[in-house]
């Protein structure tokens, strides 16, 4: 999926969703913070995607990512983007990846554990 049909599909679902959310008098800005929240999805999806190829994940190379990634976005509130760290684009893939396994509720709940370091603060 080029990124140009992304950006048309999502621009689409937002102005769908926005018509028959609200009544008519708040219908416009609705609709202009659904579309600016799928605009900042899209950006993010992007991001995410081009840290993805660049770094060389194999996930990311793999024939219909593109689409697979979108789906992820695409299924999620807009909110989700605002949340995701475009630095971590590999925690994008975890979160998609435990989405996957908890669909089975013989495998739930699903997680991922990692090594966090953090500074001890010393109080004054």
């Amino acid at each position: 999926m080029a990124v140009e049909e992304a950006a048309e599909s999502c621009g689409s679902h937002a102005a769908a969703a926005a018509g028959s959310a609200s009544p008519p008098a708040a219908s416009g800005a609705q609709s202009r913070k659904q579309q600016q929240q799928q605009r900042h999805k899209l950006e993010v999806y992007t991001q995410v995607l081009r840290r993805l190829q660049d770094a060389g994940v194999p996930e990311g190379q793999s024939p219909g990512f593109e689409d697979e990634l979108w789906s992820h976005f695409n299924r999620l509130p807009a909110r989700y983007a605002m949340d995701v760290n475009v630095e971590r684009a590999e925690d994008v893939l975890t979160h998609k990846r435990l989405l996957g396994l908890a669909k089975d509720p013989a495998l739930r709940p699903a997680f991922a554990v990692r090594a966090v370091q953090g500074k001890l603060l010393q109080g004054s």
